[in-house]
């Protein structure tokens, strides 16, 4: 900074009329600079952010064109090939990116973390449905698992929510998949592997393993809620109600020691479906339908005042 920068002149100014003292123009002219740099830094981040998203957004979409206007028409090979070109050029410009995040500091690591991680989460997406094509049976298993392993290493070196997203979505996949073998019929049991799941997320979360640890919680009692209402859609309605409310009170009761909203949430919805799911197998569905959504209505009141009362106990504890 010279002696003709206007802020500099404002500060002497300042000095003039006594507002401020002649030693401390430097000090505050320095920060003023280190403040507006850091202010270009920031524009620069952000604009760099968007460029990378719509890069990256572009590259998935070009590639499901193309996917998508002769797919029929394609050899095993060439679909395998276009995935696997597609995944390499999303996890190389993800770990090109990614191993320049630890020179980076404030806002400019943050964004280019953000960068990274989204960048792998799709490569991990295309990598599954790369591996699903290569398998000749059992696709979902196959595809879902190389998705969830890449999608695991990347959330390992570059922990972000989009990441953790990724490694929820293709879990859920790749159980869904192993599911499939084991019960190739498939019927109200299967819901048992998606309440482990939810349980193992919901686990790792509380350990410290995964973050951020609302978004965590929150994926894991979802899936395992979802796991509590597949005996439902097997006509196992007791099995399926018992087991969502069972779920939605151990959210309410984790609640009491995490203090996470997302847990009040999960138990609200858990037993807002549940106590209108009993009442219509109870009696026979001779209720009707105005009837249980006056029931579902009460259930979601009582059911948020409780996480209410909760929260304000959690807070005065």
């Amino acid at each position: 900074m010279n002696d003709a920068d206007p802020i500099r002149q404002a500060l002497l100014r300042l000095v003039e009329s006594g507002e401020l003292r002649a030693e401390q123009v430097e000090p505050v002219a320095l920060a003023v600079d280190e403040a507006l740099r850091a202010g270009e830094t920031d524009g620069r981040a952000r604009l760099s952010e968007i460029v990378a998203y719509v890069g990256g957004g572009l590259v998935l979409a070009g590639a499901s064109a193309l996917v998508g206007l002769s797919w029929i028409r394609m050899t095993t090979t060439a679909r395998v090939a276009i995935l696997t070109a597609v995944t390499a050029l999303l996890l190389g410009a993800a770990a090109g990116l990614g191993r320049t995040v630890s020179r980076a500091t404030g806002r400019s690591a943050a964004v280019r973390n953000r960068v990274a991680a989204t960048l792998a989460a799709l490569g991990a997406g295309t990598a599954a449905l790369g591996a699903g094509v290569v398998a000749d049976h059992h696709e979902m298993l196959v595809g879902g698992t190389a998705g969830l392993v890449v999608a695991v290493a990347a959330y390992a070196l570059l922990p972000a929510a989009i990441g953790l997203l990724a490694c929820g979505t293709l879990a859920v996949v790749a159980v869904t998949g192993l599911l499939e073998v084991l019960v190739p019929q498939g019927n109200a049991a299967m819901g048992v592997g998606y309440v482990a799941l939810g349980a193992l997320i919901v686990a790792l979360a509380l350990g410290g393993r995964l973050v951020p640890r609302p978004l965590a919680l929150g994926m894991g009692a979802a899936v395992t809620l979802w796991g509590g209402q597949w005996p439902i859609f097997w006509d196992e309605d007791a099995w399926g109600y018992s087991a969502t409310a069972a779920i939605a009170l151990a959210c309410l009761a984790l609640y009491t020691r995490e203090h996470s909203w997302v847990l009040i949430v999960a138990g609200v919805a858990g037993l807002t479906l549940a106590i209108p799911e009993a009442i219509w197998h109870w009696t026979g569905g001779a209720v009707g339908g105005a009837v249980v959504l006056l029931l579902a209505g009460v259930v979601l009141l009582a059911a948020s005042g409780l996480g209410v009362l909760l929260h304000r106990r959690a807070a005065r504890g």
